[in-house]
């Protein structure tokens, strides 16, 4: 039979092996294609499919943030600068027992210099100004480059407090009517009084004379000098009691009891830099420590 050319009847297991391979195709595509839906519900069941509403929200947020930052970049000097100077107003009103005619000009502040703690250019003047110890000053104009404040006092404690000073000069007047009230509150066995002119500074008062235990009125013509970074001193050259000026060796007896200092208290890391005796008053001028 196999010589006609007839083929052999197949083996039915044969043939069943042979079919098999695409038996177990169509049932892996059927497994894959359940898999895929189950994974496809599960997505859906926690959310992970709603990518488009995410998507809004995330764009919403982004533009918000734009818009606050927009708004610090384009009206945030002007708040960071009202801020910064209702709080310094308030520590001059703290600080002192006389404000009058006080003006503030600040340079444009950023969000970064107020987290810092830092100023920028600084100007600060007052017609009269005293603060809680002291004479009052005049013609008070303050200006700096820069300021560095306590962050920490700042931010927490809403208190003005200076760490540093950049380059700064300040400038005031003291009258003569100023500096004899100072003296009198703080030597008033002599009720002193000051008399101001340029390249001459002398005092009149009262006396205990050494020898008679009288107290008698005295002008002393005295020499001011610079005593410390803060404070000025009067060390008198000559002394007249009564009519009477008194020769050196006298006058030496007195001398060390009308060598008076008086400080000069400010809130701020300054010192003297230089003063001129003028008519009437003493004009200084103070820089940064």
């Amino acid at each position: 039979m196999a010589a006609c050319g007839h083929a052999p009847p197949a083996d039915p297991g044969k043939a069943f092996f042979r079919e098999q391979p695409e038996h177990t195709g169509n049932a892996m595509q059927t497994v894959r294609a359940a898999y895929g839906r189950l994974c496809i519900a599960v997505q859906c069941r926690s959310g992970v499919i709603k990518m488009p509403l995410l998507t809004k929200w995330a764009r919403w947020l982004f533009i918000c943030g734009l818009l606050v930052i927009a708004v610090i970049l384009f009206s945030g000097v002007t708040l960071f600068n009202h801020y910064l100077e209702k709080e310094l107003t308030q520590t001059i009103a703290r600080e002192t027992r006389i404000a009058e005619e006080v003006n503030w000009h600040l340079a444009p502040l950023g969000l970064f210099d107020l987290i810092r703690g830092r100023t920028r250019e600084v100007e600060f003047s007052a017609g009269r100004l005293a603060f809680q110890e002291g004479p009052v000053f005049e013609d008070f104009a303050f200006k700096s480059r820069a300021i560095q404040l306590n962050r920490n006092a700042f931010w927490f404690g809403r208190k003005i407090e200076v760490q540093e000073l950049a380059e700064t000069e300040l400038t005031f007047r003291i009258t003569e009517a100023e500096l004899t009230a100072f003296l009198q509150d703080e030597w008033p066995e002599f009720d002193p009084c000051v008399e101001l002119s340029p390249g001459a500074v002398s005092i009149k008062g009262i006396i205990k004379e050494q020898i008679l235990k009288e107290r008698l009125p005295f002008t002393a013509s005295v020499r001011l000098e610079q005593a410390s970074g803060n404070s000025l001193r009067l060390t008198p050259i000559t002394l007249k009691i009564g009519d009477f000026e008194l020769p050196p060796g006298v006058f030496a007896a007195y001398q060390e009891s009308l060598n008076w200092q008086f400080p000069l208290e400010l809130p701020w890391p300054l010192t003297i830099k230089d003063f001129q005796v003028e008519e009437g008053f003493l004009r200084m001028r103070w820089r940064e420590r």
